[in-house]
């Protein structure tokens, strides 16, 4: 039994660990505003280092589904992700001098960083006890910010003091990150698993999923508005500099690390709307920011985003596994990554063009956000798909 009690919280800590590479392409989001002066580069364009690495997020998704499915070891594909991390953050410390090399470097980054965000899900329906999956599932997202808050607020540190260059050395980061994974996650997995249900060898994809996905592609489309403007806003807005950018989004980070402690009793309390609670999050907090113009108004709603993000980002794998057999959360999460990201990749492409048609009218990037997340709250909510969902996942036990 301690063996037992032993491995489970061995095998959780090495997940989690492995969780808090989640947002590492947004390391360099606080050197924004520096790169795009040394580049001569658009706002559009110096985004494409968060954006582009979506793309490779969204390949990792389908790859790492079809790898797990396939049976390949857990261990060595988590720890080749890591390390796809590791390499992509450390390229541009040699040579920087092409924005290319840069854009190369950082969707490196996003193939790693969307294959582990896959992994550390399928690695809790795999490795540990179901007792324990519905919590650490939960507990992922505060990992996730907690990665994030090193990765962005020591990268916004280490380009304030030293050069937007030097942001990147933040990435060591990930080699320990690496060195833990080594140490705690196990070669096989080794918990009983349920059988009191006949589980199907094949995989068998529903529409929820799909509707997960789809939902989850809205939520990053609104979530990287934060990632792909808060720097610049703050600069060009004359809130702060560099290091005050990197602390808003800091700031976030600590609203979603706080909210992933209690996801799980969100997600009990709200079992039919969470997922709608979490627009209207990003609805109001959006528009705090962009219409109070102080910087004490932009860390509070930079708070509020981070807790929206936790909510939904915490939900949508517990609710994509409790809708498909055990067979098929693998390709099923792969499948959800690979949607969402999509959201990621287009949002500036979207978004930007919307605030470009009311301009005029003095509305910014983030109250046209704002507007827009609580648009999608009131059709998320009327639809009643998580209604649906959960109704449906009790009706098959």
């Amino acid at each position: 039994m301690n063996s037992n009690k032993a491995y489970i919280s061995k095998t959780r800590l090495g997940i989690l660990a492995v969780s808090c590479m989640g947002m590492a392409a947004l390391a360099i989001t606080p050197s924004y505003a520096a790169i795009a002066k040394y580049f001569s580069l658009d706002n559009t364009s110096v985004q494409m280092l968060t954006s582009l690495p979506n793309l490779f997020m969204m390949l990792a998704g389908l790859i790492v589904g079809k790898l797990t499915a396939g049976k390949l070891n857990l261990k060595t594909l988590t720890l080749t992700s890591i390390i796809l991390v590791v390499i992509g953050g450390l390229i541009p410390l040699i040579y920087h001098e092409n924005f290319v090399v840069l854009l190369l470097s950082s969707c490196l980054v996003g193939l790693g960083q969307g294959a582990c965000t896959n992994l550390s899900q399928v690695l809790i329906s795999q490795m540990l006890p179901i007792s324990e999956q519905e919590s650490t599932m939960g507990l992922t997202t505060t990992f996730t910010n907690i990665g994030g808050i090193i990765f962005i607020m020591g990268g916004g540190q280490l380009a304030a003091k030293i050069g937007w260059i030097n942001n990147y050395w933040i990435y060591l980061f990930s080699f320990f990150i690496l060195l833990t994974a080594i140490l705690l996650i196990p070669l096989h997995p080794q918990v009983e698993q349920d059988t009191s249900t006949k589980v199907s060898s094949k995989i068998k994809l529903n529409k929820y999923v799909f509707y997960c996905a789809a939902w989850g592609f809205l939520l990053m489309l609104l979530n990287n508005v934060l990632n792909n403007n808060i720097s610049l806003f703050i600069v060009q807005e004359k809130l702060g500099a560099t290091s005050q950018a990197a602390m808003t989004s800091t700031v976030s980070l600590i609203g979603g690390m706080l909210c992933g402690l209690i996801v799980g009793k969100i997600g009990s309390k709200f079992k039919y709307s969470s997922i709608a609670l979490a627009f209207l999050l990003y609805g109001i907090s959006y528009l705090v920011v962009g219409l109070g113009h102080s910087l004490f108004l932009a860390f509070l709603g930079s708070f509020f985003v981070g807790a929206a993000m936790s909510v939904g980002m915490g939900q949508f794998p517990y609710l994509i596994s409790i809708s498909v057999d055990k067979n098929s959360v693998s390709m099923s999460l792969g499948i959800y990554t690979a949607i969402y990201s999509i959201g990621g990749i287009v949002s500036p492409f979207i978004i930007n063009p919307l605030v470009a048609l009311v301009k005029n009218i003095g509305l910014n990037v983030f109250s046209v956000s704002g507007l827009v997340a609580l648009a999608i709250a009131v059709v998320c909510f009327l639809s009643k798909f998580q209604k649906n969902l959960v109704t449906a996942s009790n009706t098959q036990k």
